[in-house]
């Protein structure tokens, strides 16, 4: 016995007047798609802004920590320097040493509001404690 022969007959198929159906839903589908791939990056873009805004926020915080402190020290310095040289000791060493004055006599002193010139029994009334003191050593 031997094998049945087998024979091959070429078919010529014409397809040209077919047309693709258009599935319905498959527009839909990929506008679905599309849209939710969207609103997925835009919330992902935001969080990694707020992010990078809320590092940024922490660095401009620091910076404006910082230049408060400086600022609080600068103005206890002035207040410091302002103490300083509004002493009623210093001026009265700088306006004997520099400028050459010196305590009035008794009978040149006049109190403010009176025409008359004080005595010197008006003058041995006043404390001493209300007159300065002469330092000994004051730098400027």
């Amino acid at each position: 016995m031997g094998t049945p022969a087998q024979a091959y007959w070429v078919k010529r198929i014409d397809n040209s007047r077919l047309r693709r159906e258009r599935d319905p839903d498959y527009l839909h589908e990929t506008g679905v798609l599309v849209a939710g791939t969207l609103a997925c990056l835009a919330i992902i873009l935001l969080c990694a802004w707020l992010q990078f805004e809320f590092v940024h926020s922490g660095y401009r915080l620091e910076e404006t920590r910082a230049r408060y402190e400086k600022v609080l020290e600068w103005n206890r310095n002035l207040r410091l320097e302002q103490a300083a040289l509004l002493d009623p000791m210093r001026i009265d060493l700088l306006a004997r040493s520099r400028l050459g004055m010196a305590e009035p006599a008794a009978h040149e002193l006049t109190p403010l509001g009176s025409t008359r010139p004080v005595s010197s029994s008006e003058l041995a009334r006043v404390p001493a404690q209300a007159r300065p003191e002469k330092p000994s050593s004051l730098t400027d």
